[in-house]
């Protein structure tokens, strides 16, 4: 179900089935021209009155980018952003992004130290359950994927082999704001113009993406 509120922004429960495609393809994209996924942050957000949780990441989010695009100058070539999020709100109480992103590795230090801070200037004082990370291993990057989008249509759920997350797949509750997303460094635009091809699985347990 969505709706639309004053004409901007909507609520949603679901992720849509090309939202879904192109999280498993960003992955897939990421991998293939040597950028993986390496970190997995999850920050629960305050929502108020005059900012719900989506555009409280937009903002982290683009400390995030202002702070590449910094060391960026430094570099033979700028790093774009790249990194995939979704929303979850199961209780209806506690909205949380789940967050995968590429660090480059001579960066990483700083990045650990920059993201409390961006948070906290965002949304105020810390607590320990504001956020958590962790490294991405390549080992477990295709079952962070399905997890991230774990929300996705029911009706998709099989087309995408979502089935096997058991008791974590399904509903997510609602957010406001657009629920997930691709960094256009990763989106169809860029894959597109890179002539990338998702990989082909041979198996129905290893397939992600149609």
């Amino acid at each position: 179900m969505t709706k639309n509120v004053g004409g901007k922004a909507r609520c949603t429960d679901h992720i849509k089935r090309r939202v879904t495609q192109s999280i498993f393809r960003a992955f897939d994209f990421a991998a293939a021209t040597g950028r993986p996924m390496n970190r997995y942050v999850v920050i629960h957000l305050s929502e108020t009155d005059a900012a719900c949780a989506a555009t409280l990441f937009e903002r982290i989010r683009h400390k995030f980018r202002d702070w590449l695009t910094y060391h960026g100058k430094r570099r033979a070539e700028p790093v774009a952003p790249a990194y995939v999020y979704t929303f979850e709100n199961p209780t209806g109480e506690n909205p949380h992004v789940n967050w995968a992103l590429h660090v480059p590795e001579d960066l990483m230090a700083d990045f650990l130290r920059k993201l409390p801070r961006w948070i906290e200037r965002v949304q105020g004082p810390l607590t320990p359950f504001t956020y958590r990370e962790k490294p991405i291993r390549a080992s477990h990057a295709k079952r962070l994927a399905k997890y991230l989008v774990k929300g996705t249509e029911p009706a998709f759920l099989e087309h995408f082999f979502l089935r096997e997350m058991h008791d974590e797949h399904g509903p997510q509750g609602e957010i406001w704001g657009k629920r997930a997303g691709v960094s256009p460094a990763l989106g169809h635009t860029v894959r597109r113009a890179a002539a990338f091809r998702p990989r082909r699985r041979r198996s129905e347990g290893d397939r992600l993406a149609a």
